[in-house]
């Protein structure tokens, strides 16, 4: 075990590996995540970790609505829970599936798979140890012969396994892993190409501490998680690199905040810390913003403490990582971003990147759900710049066009995705509104376009009680993949 300091540039970590207990797939090239029939439209995951499944509460389950030339496919869908047939374990109070999601190819078959957790979900004797799944992309959508992750054998009871998690070939061997984080350390898990194999088996297991002080992120394990993880290409145009940020305002200074760029080490078993910002962790999400071939990273910062309002930190990529001397800082006041800084705004509360126009730069969605009256979400469109206010955009559920009515606690916002559902080469936005209705929830969907979002040519809305769900606590929009 390691502590996670400023140290990091030295820090190699192991892998737990994992065999891949899959149908058989020939070599192909890996697909796009969240494309899970490998059709070319990216699909939509939503959880529900909050969810009722038969008459037991806070059990969980995932939606999962797949993208048409038309957007989402809202008639194509499936639920997911842990008493799906196929799916391992058993829908149990307050286990809450779906809690996070992360998406790769992880076998290589040219279909996306889909990685969900369930943090509370006990093992033997041990309470709320935390489960992870692996459901497995097919020609028809995800299949529910699911897939037990193995959570390390050495996790002590409370830790909450999957309260974050990436995936992606982190160790550049030609599998995808994943990478989670629980209330004191983070692993990751290395895919092995099993095929076959009649069952996980661990091949090493190395837990990394994560910093801060323990009573504090016992603390913070009750509700949203301090620590984020995230997978994105940043030195490479062909290898993701994992992104660890984390923001603990009641650790000591040296270990409070941190945002570290992990990527292969010495060998394909270990991953090495490849630069490291001291600097408030949050939110992340990796893209070419300025079009020069690296990932820049963007880091929410959606608390009010320093950043009245909240504000997003971009870090310039490069082949060495991101450094704090490259650095842009966007809040509601940068010129051009429409609006202004309010106290309790949370601008940056979520990030998403994608090319929503269609120019070849990357683009960046940030949520801001405390801007009254119910949230909004906000586009930052790249440039050879970089990300900045020109040409910025927002919407609300006041927007011409997009469905529904803004009201206090809807939470608009609070979540956001930028995938390419309609296969145009553009990103499209789904914004989560996870307070609408109390417990329900909704998410939007609006096209992209060449004009960015607005005006809005295409929208649609979804909450749970179109897909049959109603009143079980689904809150829609409090996870989504992407």
């Amino acid at each position: 075990m390691r502590l996670l300091t400023r140290a990091l540039a030295s820090t190699t970590v192991g892998a737990l590996a994992f065999a891949l207990v899959t149908p058989t797939a020939d070599a192909a090239v890996a697909a796009r995540p969240y494309d899970f029939d490998g059709d070319g439209h990216r699909d939509l995951v939503i959880g529900s970790p909050a969810a009722t499944v038969g008459k037991v509460r806070g059990a969980g389950l995932v939606t999962v609505v797949y993208g048409s030339a038309s957007g989402l496919n809202g008639g194509r869908r499936q639920i997911l829970s842990q008493d799906t047939k196929g799916v391992p374990g058993g829908a149990e109070t307050d286990d809450h599936f779906g809690y996070a999601v992360a998406s790769a190819d992880l076998n290589n078959d040219g279909r996306a798979d889909l990685v969900v957790s369930a943090p509370d979900e006990d093992t033997g004797k041990k309470k709320n140890v935390g489960s992870i799944t692996v459901f497995w992309g097919t020609k028809s959508g995800l299949s529910t012969n699911a897939h037990a992750v193995p959570v390390d054998p050495e996790m002590p009871a409370g830790e909450r396994s999957g309260l974050a998690l990436a995936a992606g070939d982190f160790n550049r061997a030609g599998t995808g892993d994943i990478a989670y984080t629980t209330v004191h350390y983070w692993d990751w898990h290395m895919g092995d190409g099993g095929g076959y194999a009649a069952r996980a088996r661990v091949l090493s297991s190395h837990l990394t501490r994560l910093p801060g002080h323990p009573a504090a992120a016992r603390a913070a394990a009750g509700g949203a998680s301090t620590t984020f993880v995230q997978s994105g290409n940043v030195t490479s145009g062909k290898y993701p690199s994992l992104v660890l940020a984390w923001h603990d305002p009641s650790a000591a200074p040296k270990d409070r905040d941190g945002v570290a760029l992990f990527e292969r080490g010495k060998n394909a078993r270990t991953l090495a810390a490849r630069s490291f910002v001291k600097a408030e962790g949050g939110p992340s999400a990796v893209g070419d913003f300025n079009g020069d071939g690296f990932g820049d990273v963007a880091v929410g910062q959606p608390g009010d403490t320093g950043h009245r309002g909240g504000q997003i930190t971009v870090y310039k990529g490069s082949a060495t990582g991101i450094s704090a001397a490259a650095k842009t800082v966007v809040t509601a006041d940068t010129p051009g971003v429409p609006g202004t800084r309010t106290a309790g705004g949370r601008f940056g509360a979520d990030l998403s990147a994608g090319d929503v126009n269609g120019d070849g730069r990357t683009d960046l969605a940030a949520g801001a759900p405390g801007v009254k009256p119910g949230g909004y979400a906000y586009l930052l469109l790249g440039s050879a710049a970089g990300i900045g206010g020109q040409g910025a955009q927002w919407l609300s559920q006041d927007t011409a066009g997009v469905p529904g009515t803004a009201k206090p606690g809807d939470l608009f916002g609070g979540q956001v995705t930028l995938l390419d559902h309609v296969r145009e080469r553009r990103a499209d936005l789904v914004a989560g509104a996870p307070g609408e209705g109390g417990t329900e929830g909704s998410v939007a969907w609006v096209k992209g376009r060449a004009s960015g979002l607005l005006p809005v040519a295409a929208a649609t809305g979804h909450t749970p009680t179109s897909f049959g769900l109603g009143g079980r606590g689904a809150r829609f929009g409090l996870v989504l993949g992407g």
